[in-house]
């Protein structure tokens, strides 16, 4: 792989302060992928290159969130239990599938996913935490599973629009839909991250140093967002989405 002999000492540095950004906002809102993809596609890594250890950096800093989150005692374990299979199955899927898809057909799904997401997340929605209410299996799997499928397709704002999906399909308070969100999320990239693995298109001394980046943001990421609660969670949930559509478009009108 003679684009591996670009990648110096500058580059992995800038990687691990990408991975720690990626990590941190990745534990609050998800949408960490944004971040670190297009850093890792400048330094001209091929995309599947990319987009596979981009998976297994996040990875690592999901597991992070996820126990920081379980510690807090606030992830719907019925929520999860429910729907981690289907979401590892179909991100596996997903992740076999964007082998055959065409760069341009990716960039514009992205794209009409993002105002999708800003839709939902102004519409005023009902104030049910997950305790009081009664989450069929059913109505728990349609809403997860879908975006399961998008993060091994796609990726870029998995975490965002599991969130996102949560609040406003299960009623559940952001706190708890961004907790339930990661470990989620965990199987979801687990799933996605088999098949690049056994694809053998990950960059180790790439993906290793960014996993620890990774982790460290998300420790610290997840002590604010459980600290700061149901406000900050969505204010940096809007930041995201914006960020995602205006780098999606200039991604789109320069290439």
């Amino acid at each position: 792989m003679e684009f591996l002999e670009d990648i110096t000492t500058s580059w992995i540095i800038i990687f691990i302060v990408t991975g720690f950004i990626a990590g941190y906002i990745d534990s609050i809102a998800g949408g960490g992928g944004m971040i670190q993809v297009p850093v890792l596609l400048f330094s001209g890594i091929p995309p599947i290159f990319v987009l596979a250890s981009n998976k297994v950096a996040s990875l690592f800093g999901t597991l992070m969130a996820t126990i920081k989150y379980a510690a807090s005692k606030k992830i719907s374990w019925k929520v999860v239990s429910y729907a981690i299979i289907p979401c590892l199955v179909l991100s596996y899927i997903g992740s076999k599938l964007v082998m055959y898809v065409p760069d341009y057909i990716i960039q514009w799904a992205i794209l009409l996913s993002i105002p999708i997401a800003l839709i939902f997340l102004l519409k005023k929605s009902k104030e049910i935490k997950e305790e009081n209410t009664k989450l069929s299996k059913k109505t728990i799997i349609l809403s997860t599973a879908p975006v399961g499928f998008y993060d091994g397709l796609l990726g870029p704002g998995t975490g965002t629009y599991m969130t996102i999906s949560m609040k406003k399909f299960l009623h559940l308070d952001y706190i708890i839909a961004t907790a339930s969100t990661k470990p989620l999320n965990l199987a979801t990239n687990v799933g996605s991250a088999i098949a690049f693995l056994m694809a053998g298109k990950v960059i180790w001394f790439i993906a290793l140093p960014m996993a620890v980046a990774n982790v460290l943001g998300s420790y610290v990421g997840s002590h604010y967002a459980i600290k700061g609660g149901e406000k900050f969670i969505k204010k940096v949930l809007i930041y995201v989405l914006v960020f995602m559509l205006i780098a999606n478009i200039l991604k789109i009108l320069f290439s």
